[in-house]
């Protein structure tokens, strides 16, 4: 007799720029594959970036989100990678893929270290970045994505402190969180991950 084949789960990466998000993912996708699930990364993704006009991220996190709904809806694994700073844009996103097959992972360094990872990409900001950098300077603007203050989840299904955690115990860790939600089959004599620098929500949402 076969077993049934695992429901599909979106993963949703939050997290302020520089935390670690997709780091976690690319050590978190060889575990996936090795499981024979199909997996989609909506990292930065072109065509679902905010259309002219758009003065927020929310339209561009929703498409993702509709886009993971479907993959989950046909049996796979979406990992979104998102800042997605706002709390009711990441319920909407919750709400449209099912809460059921919904995880939010929350990669949460402290901000001094985020921003030093970020500033070390070395890449030249553009022309509208730079002068909202001089307007945030000027004390015009709070720092987050979009000029709004990144909102922590009070309780995400994992959080994970990336300046303590190396990536590939945060991704065991998402291995044994789908584990144990039943998104993935218990590999013959897994141990648990270490678990410093980790939380399981959401019974505190605490590190």
């Amino acid at each position: 007799m076969t077993s049934s084949p695992a429901p599909g789960v979106c993963l949703w990466f939050t997290g302020r720029s520089g935390s670690g998000k997709s780091t976690v993912t690319r050590a978190l996708l060889p575990h996936l594959e090795r499981a024979g699930r199909v997996v989609t990364v909506l990292d930065v993704v072109p065509l679902l970036e905010k259309a002219p006009g758009e003065r927020t991220s929310e339209g561009k996190l929703l498409r993702k989100a509709f886009v993971a709904s479907e993959v989950v809806r046909h049996g796979g694994i979406a990992i979104c990678v998102t800042v997605s700073a706002r709390a009711h844009t990441r319920e909407a996103a919750r709400e449209m893929v099912g809460s059921e097959r919904f995880l939010e992972i929350h990669v949460d360094p402290p901000t001094e270290v985020a921003r030093a990872r970020k500033d070390a990409r070395g890449r030249r900001p553009t022309l509208r970045k730079r002068l909202k950098l001089l307007r945030r300077r000027a004390g015009m603007l709070v720092r987050g994505s979009g000029g709004v203050t990144h909102e922590s989840p009070i309780a995400p299904d994992l959080r994970i402190d990336s300046a303590v955690t190396p990536a590939e115990e945060g991704a065991l860790a998402i291995v044994r969180l789908l584990v144990e939600r039943g998104f993935l089959p218990d590999p013959e004599g897994g141990g648990a991950p270490p678990t410093d620098g980790l939380s399981d929500g959401p019974s505190d949402g605490e590190v």
